[in-house]
């Protein structure tokens, strides 16, 4: 049991960072920060379908990670 929260634990938190660095990615991506259209040679008609899949991505990852982090808080504290 010790192991499941554990590794519970390190799943959600990478989890959580991974969807965290997708949403970031697609802010920088929308706003074209540091020229990050023309250095992907991003198509404008596309664009947006790719990027709103990408944050959708991110979100459910950063959702299902805080989920898997409460879980093995959880199995820690023995909550119900």
């Amino acid at each position: 049991m010790q192991v499941r929260r554990i590794l519970t634990g390190i799943v959600g938190v990478v989890q959580s960072i991974i969807g965290v660095l997708s949403v970031i990615f697609v802010c920088i991506a929308y706003f074209d920060f540091f020229g990050v259209r023309n250095w992907l040679n991003a198509n404008l008609e596309t664009l947006p379908f790719y990027l709103t899949v990408i944050l959708v991505f991110g979100v459910f990852s950063i959702m299902s990670g805080l989920f898997l982090i409460q879980e093995s808080l959880e199995l820690r504290f023995g909550g119900a």
